[in-house]
């Protein structure tokens, strides 16, 4: 269709009233597909030519609620006037066509009156505040809206005679027949704005809603109140107290319960603008909390009602969702403790549908975490272990982000101490440490993948090349696969990682002490370890507990591997020391027995872990199990390694002696006991090797990292047992100073000669005699 030639004689006939609807459609099609003119210098010549003759149209004729040719015409004017370039030439119309939008939206249908709301709006906000004699009209038309929304809510859902949606006035005031003459609303699909909907039992044009009985003007209205709101503060007392009982009123509508096929749209609209109500709700509270104060109770428990009965839309539970976050943000969010338990349903949290558990569940959880933070403290056993169940499986949800993964590690920590502290009696505290123990059993479940995953994220280095291969051996379950999310920066992974391992190292200590303190009474900190524990009580840990802590060592010292920054590392050895020195002697040792053997090997390729060593040795608390474990594991099992004294392990193991007998030295009355076994063992070996060895420098420097630490202590017992060794250790030694040792062996073995531990006096005269010649002689 070619330009219009004419636009003054165009625009005359197209007012004309006596022209035929058909023709006059097309010549408002005409100028539709014309208006690129409004972006040249010809628009102000456009406007004064054609805009009477718009309003001319939209005043004579009558709005329609069903498709014909003159809903057409209408909707194309009101096109036409919403595609105007809001530019400085439309500025001495804007009165007018703010007029004019007015009356389309009151009266016209929802189709044109939704063009007509954006046309206010963009009016509004591009040409303020000039235009405030035209605000108050719309917040009366955004009142009258939500005082009919019972009535089109029952229009549209109750089976029963119900009464019409609010009926459109004409423009010339009297449309009582516009409703009636127009077929029954059986079930449109949102009526002529693409809602997709089916008509039944219903065979000519479709019906269209009144823009007085429409969801959708309900949706769009509230954005624009917010506007005006924070353009024009002073409308703000005036409106605030008249809209809001209507909008709470509006929002605790539940809707039908069961929802016939052919209205699920209509239903979808209920609900947003229910949403979109509680979005403008939830604005007002932090500005203008006293007005919202009144109806703290209804607005959370309509929010809670809406997550139960929102349909599976990610957009709208979303901005439910937002809502409920801005609700957290006050004190309002009192009103939401009592509700949950309903909160507690995933399918009320995230929805059933696939795409709404898959995206929205990290930001409905971060809610949910914050809501049980603030009411751990009043929750019931059975509701701790239902938020353990939802937080734990959540930790071990691989296409979940590793900030959701430190969510829910967090939230599950903050429970621990009122778990602990429901236990009052001997049921309860069973029921709470098994609680605990589930808690254990997540942390250390996330442990054993990471001893899996964080060499493979080590390997693939910064450059990030072989990203979607690193996903796909890491995340096994097929959701993840399947919805494989951008890379992330490997620095960024890595901080995240080191983030959430942190988190659950710091936690470990409370939850083992809670666990070992399950069964205790709960008066003091601690029972006095001179009085008795009542029946049924003890301190401590089980045998399955002990194993499942295990874990944390086991598997959380490949961790370390991330933390390279020697301050960062020693941090976190000081962090996994420190759960260790507050366990039960008992525990202490049977968790060692259990994972003394990986730990070596783990020592063996980062030594940083011997500071975890040295630590226990020097805690008084546990410096007498410690070393019992770790001497039974060295003499039993590792003074073969010394065969080799260049290998790692025998450097490693020669560390540990001298860690132990350096501690066992400062302390000999607590370890002297310990000792005696297992010293006359190692002077055996050591003696025994030394004459077969190619090289025997272990064996020799780990007698004299002994013979120091015996003199150094008051060891009688010690001294007594090894009187039979003193000679042939002796001889051994003498054979060794006058036989073909090198240079770095004979030093060696003359010091251990001089530091050799006999007290000369349990020895008889005659022999004593012979060693000192021996030993001191020419």
């Amino acid at each position: 269709m070619g330009p219009i030639q004419n636009l003054e004689q165009h625009a005359r006939r197209l007012g004309e009233p006596d022209l035929p609807m058909k023709i006059r459609l097309q010549m408002a099609v005409e100028v539709r597909d014309s208006l690129e003119i409004a972006h040249t210098s010809e628009y102000h010549n456009f406007l004064r030519c054609y805009f009477q003759s718009f309003s001319s149209v939209l005043n004579t004729t009558t709005p329609q609620l069903t498709e014909n040719i003159e809903h057409k015409l209408r909707n194309v004017i009101v096109e036409i006037l919403n595609r105007l370039p809001h530019s400085e030439v439309l500025r001495p119309f804007v009165h007018d066509l703010l007029h004019l939008a007015m009356q389309v939206l009151e009266l016209d249908n929802e189709e044109n009156a939704l063009i007509a709301i954006r046309i206010i709006f963009d009016l509004l906000r591009n040409f303020r505040p000039n235009q405030e004699s035209e605000v108050q009209p719309f917040l009366d038309f955004v009142s009258k809206i939500y005082q009919n929304f019972p009535s089109t809510v029952t229009h549209f859902f109750d089976n029963k005679a119900a009464p019409p949606p609010p009926s459109a006035p004409t423009a010339s005031g009297d449309t009582s027949n516009l409703l009636d003459s127009c077929p029954p609303f059986l079930g449109s699909g949102g009526g002529g704005v693409g809602g997709g909907g089916q008509l039944v039992q219903y065979t000519g044009p479709q019906p269209l809603n009144p823009s007085t009985g429409s969801f959708k003007i309900v949706t769009e209205s509230p954005l624009v109140v917010m506007f005006l709101f924070q353009l024009y503060n002073r409308l703000v007392q005036t409106n605030i107290p008249r809209l809001l009982p209507l909008m709470v009123a509006a929002i605790s509508i539940p809707g039908p319960e069961m929802v016939p096929p052919h209205l699920k749209n209509q239903f979808i609209e209920l609900k947003g603008a229910q949403v979109k109500t509680v979005s403008f709700l939830t604005y007002l509270l932090k500005s203008y909390a006293d007005y919202i104060r009144p109806h703290e109770d209804n607005i959370c428990k309509s929010i809670v009602n809406l997550l139960v009965t929102c349909p599976d839309s990610v957009s709208i539970r979303k901005e439910l969702l937002v809502a409920l976050k801005h609700v957290l943000g006050t004190d309002f969010k009192r009103g939401l403790f009592p509700l949950i338990d309903t909160l507690l349903e995933e399918r009320v949290l995230v929805g059933t549908g696939r795409a709404c558990i898959e995206s929205l569940r990290p930001l409905a959880y971060s809610l949910l975490a914050e809501i049980v933070h603030h009411v751990r403290g009043d929750l019931s056993l059975a509701q701790l272990s239902r938020i353990i169940y939802l937080f734990s499986r959540n930790m071990h949800d691989s296409s979940l982000s590793l900030g959701i993964h430190t969510t829910c590690a967090r939230l599950m920590l903050n429970l621990v101490e009122p778990i602990y502290d429901k236990g009052v009696d001997l049921p309860t505290m069973d029921e709470a440490r098994f609680l605990l123990g589930r808690i254990l059993d997540a942390f250390v479940g996330k442990f054993g993948t990471f001893k899996r995953t964080i060499p493979q994220l080590l390997e693939e280095g910064p450059d990030g090349r072989d990203w979607s291969t690193l996903k796909l051996k890491l995340e096994s379950p097929i959701q993840a696969v399947l919805n494989l999310s951008s890379p992330l920066e490997h620095s960024k992974e890595v901080t995240d990682y080191k983030h959430l391992i942190k988190t659950l190292v710091m936690g470990m200590k409370t939850l083992i002490w809670s666990i070992t303190n399950a069964h205790g009474p709960r008066q003091q900190v601690s029972p006095p370890s001179i009085a008795p524990l009542p029946h049924g009580y003890f301190k401590g840990m089980r045998e399955d507990e002990v194993r499942k802590a295990s874990g944390v060592l086991k598997n959380g010292v490949h961790c370390l591997a991330l933390f390279k920054e020697k301050d960062e590392e020693r941090e976190m050895l000081h962090h996994f020391s420190s759960i260790l020195t507050i366990m039960e002697p008992r525990d202490l040792m049977d968790m060692f027995s259990l994972c003394l053997p990986e730990l070596f090997d783990c020592m063996i390729n980062n030594t940083q872990l011997l500071h975890i060593f040295s630590t226990l040795l020097q805690n008084p608390k546990v410096l007498r199990p410690f070393t019992d474990v770790l001497v039974n594991f060295l003499v039993s099992s590792k003074l073969d390694v010394l065969k080799h004294p260049d290998t790692p392990a025998a450097k490693l193991v020669l560390q540990l002696f001298r860690f132990l007998f350096v501690a066992v030295a400062k302390a000999p009355q607590d370890c002297e006991r310990i000792l005696q076994p297992h010293v006359p063992v190692i002077m055996e070996v050591c003696m025994k090797n030394a004459t077969e060895v190619e090289k025997p420098l272990g064996y020799m420097q780990l007698l004299r990292t002994m013979f120091r630490a015996l003199n150094g202590g008051k060891f009688e017992l010690l001294l007594r047992d090894l009187i039979n060794l003193l000679q042939p250790c002796l001889n051994m030694l003498l054979a060794m100073v006058n036989g073909p040792t090198g240079e770095d062996m004979r030093d060696l073995v003359l010091e251990l000669c001089l530091t050799l531990p006999a007290r000369l006096r349990f020895i008889a005269s005659s022999s004593s005699s012979s060693y000192e010649a021996s030993c001191f002689g020419p």
